[in-house]
């Protein structure tokens, strides 16, 4: 039987199909964003870019109703950082972040009135990590960002609900 270069690579694809399937399709669920794509709990590993203002992620991605932990490092040597999940869009962060100069670090730099807060991480230190679960709202688009002082026009990013 004489092999054709068709029928080799006709072997290797399926071949590289087979592996595929057996491994689940070769994917992660979380891609490079972090999130999760299933309905069971999801922890997020989210951080800041050293010294910028600005988070390693911008983009998250779950699935409404899911049980999401975010886990945020503080990367900075010096800077405090926190990560605030906004229930609106820019109004509503920037009054957050307006809000919470006035309350200050006492207070985590959050407003009293936290009813545009989906979920908030504490205040953290440089090199420190902290943590926030929360059921993840209906499906849509909504901002996180850093209230302390001067970052939020620069750290901010997208949580995609699906």
């Amino acid at each position: 039987m004489k092999i054709t270069l068709r029928m080799m690579v006709l072997a290797v694809l399926t071949a590289m199909a087979m592996v595929l399937a057996a491994c689940g399709g070769g994917g992660s669920s979380g891609g490079s964003t972090g999130g999760g794509s299933g309905s069971g709990p999801v922890t997020i590993e989210i951080g800041s870019k050293g010294e910028e203002l600005a988070f390693d992620k911008t983009e998250l991605t779950v699935s409404a109703g899911q049980t999401v932990t975010i886990r945020f490092k503080n990367n900075s040597a010096v800077q405090q950082h926190n990560w605030i999940l906004v229930k609106g869009g820019d109004a509503e962060a920037a009054a957050i972040a307006n809000a919470g100069l006035s309350a200050g670090p006492a207070a985590n730099y959050l407003p009293a009135d936290k009813s545009n807060i989906i979920a908030e991480t504490p205040l953290a230190n440089g090199n420190e990590t902290v943590e926030v679960t929360f059921t993840a709202p209906a499906a849509g688009t909504y901002l996180y960002i850093c209230t302390v002082p001067g970052h939020y026009p620069l750290m901010q990013g997208k949580l995609v609900v699906n």
